[in-house]
């Protein structure tokens, strides 16, 4: 049965090239850790398709990629789940059009009739908005899914009439006994579907002939994209023909799209993380308050519990577990009984030193917390375009300093040095006059590092040949960017001559038509043909036409000067005027 759980585009994400082995590395974020008895901490993990904790009874919810624990033990947890890797379906963003994939739907680029490019049922095509596929479809645009701003494609349809029509299918190599999830998303076209369920397409997805999931129906609302997935095992198999069929064949209504179309390997994955809980006999923290590198001294023997706990024997020297990261520490005394502490300058905030006493009783283990708030210090960050710090914003580059008070009178002094990027990008065409050559490079100019176009590609230059709209994404480890570049449609020049010859009756130059090679182009033609006095002699709406220099009357006239009126819809869908003469000889 399929689930509607909006997973997102995992599989699309993640690289294709990970081996079995290592997908589940940096599954698990958090690292083992020391925590007091009392303390929480937060354990992290990611990447995975759904997650287990366990032992399951120490949380309230164990199917949660991230939980809070308390225990009051050491205690290892394990987090286990699937792990999905690449896609493996060839152009299942449909960004390089009619590729890699195959359909029993008839594919068109211009209009099939009347009602645009998929205006039969039985027809699909690739395209970046359905405004332009469909005269029905421009009160509701349904652009991609991918970029969702209208410089992606995706899978425009038509539904047949007839039931068992394959829309979509590919043939994916599998390796045997391997899970493997479906993802696609689907949108309803027409605005006639919000009316009544039984227009809307009822999709059905099979593998290798045998179906996945239970029929289901395009969302009701027009141009909202929904996703549907299921998860199939690959048995004995080691290729996978997927294929998508529309059951509904009903004409009106049953019309959508398909985008981002996913096939990819999921593996099972394990990872643990150990908690320490410390379990203090005695609550001994001291505190230090200090300011710049100042000296401070703490006994933590002088205290009435650990003499009360300990024999005659008297303690041991104190045993430091863990030192903190801001002080150096040194023991000093006849039973190592006092700790010297040296702060550095650059100490900031709070730090923690463990330490344990033990005597012919047992171990106490107790903390002793060390907070500065007096210092002078400076420091360097990069951000993009704005830095945060303390409650302000900083938008150029500069030295910023804050001055921070403390109760204790150690003012602190912090000194940022700040440097702000503002990286542009644009795109620039080394073929201004594209429709002369139908091609050209382009170029990106910008200051980041890293490049990814939308057609795949990760240079500086793109090598384009057709018309379109050309992005391109420029980052570095600090910020992003992205630029657009449209390469129009180039008007389509039709050519008449000025001088026809039907008297010379050699074959060359007789009769007035358009050229062959153009005529497939245009969408809409009419020409009229007037003599001297403004009478219409000849006219036609067949782009087809072929006129012999005879007037209205059957009767050719020679050395006679005509003029013509000429209206064409090139592809643009932009319409075309021409006016002339024509010398009939």
């Amino acid at each position: 049965m399929f689930r509607n759980l909006l997973i997102g585009p995992v599989c699309l994400l993640l690289s294709v090239a990970a081996m079995a082995q290592d997908h589940c590395d940096s599954v698990l974020i958090s690292q083992d850790t020391t925590i007091f008895v009392g303390q929480s901490v937060n354990l992290h993990s990611h990447n995975l398709f759904e997650y287990l904790w366990q032992p399951e009874t120490a949380f309230v919810n164990p199917y949660d990629s991230n939980q809070t624990v308390s225990p009051t033990e050491t205690t290892t947890y394990h987090i286990t789940g699937r792990y999905i890797s690449g896609n493996i379906v060839t152009n299942g963003d449909f960004q390089s059009g009619n590729t890699g994939f195959t359909s029993g739907y008839s594919y068109y680029t211009t209009n099939s009739n009347t009602w645009g490019i998929i205006g039969q049922e039985g027809t699909y095509t690739i395209n970046t908005n359905s405004s332009n596929v469909h005269n029905n479809f421009g009160n509701y645009p349904c652009l991609d899914h991918t970029s969702g701003n209208g410089t992606g494609k995706c899978m425009y349809v038509n539904g047949a009439g007839t039931a068992n029509t394959t829309v979509w299918q590919q043939v994916i190599p599998v390796v045997p006994h391997t899970d493997y999830i479906f993802i696609t998303w689907v949108a309803s076209l027409s605005p006639n579907t919000t009316s009544s369920s039984s227009e809307l397409a009822r999709l059905q997805f099979s593998i290798n002939g045998a179906t996945i999931g239970n029929i289901f129906t395009a969302p009701t609302a027009t141009a909202q994209w929904q996703q549907f997935y299921e998860i199939w095992n690959s048995g004995n198999s080691s290729s996978a023909t997927i294929r998508i069929l529309n059951q509904n064949t009903v004409n009106s209504g049953n019309d959508f799209a398909l985008d981002d179309i996913s096939f990819c390997p999921m593996y099972p994955c394990d990872d643990s993380v150990t908690v320490e809980v410390l379990v203090p006999l005695y609550a001994f923290p001291d505190t230090i308050v200090a300011c710049i590198g100042a000296s401070e001294t703490v006994l933590p023997l002088d205290n009435d519990t650990i003499d009360a706990f300990c024999t005659a024997e008297g303690p041991i020297e104190p045993e430091i577990v863990q030192y903190p990261t801001y002080a150096q520490v040194s023991v000093t005394g006849v039973a190592n009984e006092v700790f010297n502490f040296q702060f550095s300058n650059d100490f900031v905030g709070e730090d923690t030193l463990l330490y344990r006493i033990c005597c012919a009783n047992s171990c106490d283990t107790a903390a002793v917390i060390l907070i500065s708030k007096g210092y002078t210090s400076e420091f360097s960050d990069t951000a993009c375009v704005q830095y945060s710090w303390n409650g302000y914003n900083y938008s150029t580059t500069g030295d910023y300093e804050q001055h921070l008070n403390a109760q204790d009178g150690c003012d602190s002094t912090v000194t940022l040095h700040l440097e702000i990027i503002n990286p542009t990008i644009a795109i620039v065409s080394h073929n201004p006059d594209f429709c002369a050559t139908h091609e050209t490079v382009l170029e990106v100019e910008s200051d980041f590092e890293h490049f990814d176009w939308s057609t795949g590609d990760t240079t500086t230059f793109l090598e384009v040949t057709e018309p379109g709209v050309y992005s391109v994404t420029g980052s570095n480890k600090f910020c992003d960017g992205r630029a657009n570049f449209t390469i129009d449609n180039c008007e389509l020049m039709v050519y008449l001559p000025n001088v026809i010859t039907p008297t010379r009756s050699d074959g060359v130059n007789d009769c007035l038509s358009i050229p062959e090679a153009v005529r497939p182009e245009i969408q809409a033609f009419e020409i009229m043909i007037f003599d001297r006095w403004g009478e219409i002699i000849f006219a036609t709406t067949d782009v087809n036409f072929v006129w012999d220099g005879t007037n209205g009357k059957g009767k050719l006239v020679t050395n006679a000067v005509y003029n013509y009126l000429m209206h064409y819809t090139p592809p643009t869908g932009k319409p075309v005027t021409k006016r002339g003469t024509i010398t009939v000889l």
